[in-house]
């Protein structure tokens, strides 16, 4: 349950906010299963903040910062994450059909589980991101760094992998069903055996 407090500070804007997040560096925000929808948090410093089960939908989280933020089983249906830090995120379970992540930066993030499907992750860093499981059906992943990301059992039929970085990826059993690639994207990639087309 969230912390009343830490939501009211939010609740009266990002400038504040973040001013507060400046002055109190050491408390870690609690926002579990808060309620935000279509609610503006451009640039909010969000980083290490609990926002487990959160309903976010259709909220506007561009350029925040969410490193380290737990995000568990959030619902991010059609949010604006575009060029947000998600680094070290844990976005497992997470909700994120149809949102945009444009240049978002994912890099170590845990998806595992995850549903992605129809996102945009036109040019992301999902370096060493853990993708087990993780739906990516028709995902825009054009231009990502994949590299070194863990992708056990992802589905990704139909996604747009082209120009994606998959140097150093497990792809094992992962599903490529009319995904769009080259095949040498596959040959740096550090295990693509029984990938299901």
């Amino acid at each position: 349950m969230a912390n009343q407090q830490h939501y009211s500070i939010l609740n009266h804007g990002v400038s504040l906010w973040n001013l507060w997040r400046k002055e109190h560096p050491d408390i870690l925000p609690d926002l579990s299963g808060l309620i935000l929808i279509k609610a503006n948090l451009n640039r909010a410093n969000l980083s290490r903040a609990d926002l487990n089960r959160a309903s976010l939908s259709r909220i506007d989280l561009s350029e925040s910062n969410l490193s380290e933020a737990n995000l568990s089983g959030a619902i991010l249906y059609r949010a604006n994450l575009n060029q947000t830090n998600l680094s070290k995120a844990d976005l497992s379970l997470a909700f994120l059909v149809r949102s945009e992540l444009i240049r978002a930066n994912l890099r170590g993030a845990s998806l595992k589980g995850a549903n992605l499907s129809k996102v945009d992750l036109y040019s992301a860093d999902l370096m060493f991101a853990d993708l087990n499981g993780t739906d990516l059906r028709e995902a825009n992943l054009s231009g990502a760094c994949l590299n070194g990301s863990f992708l056990y059992r992802a589905n990704l039929a139909y996604a747009d992998l082209s120009d994606a970085n998959l140097s150093g990826a497990i792809l094992d059993e992962a599903n490529l069903r009319g995904a769009i690639y080259a095949q040498e994207q596959f040959s740096r990639a550090k295990s693509y055996v029984n990938i299901i087309r």
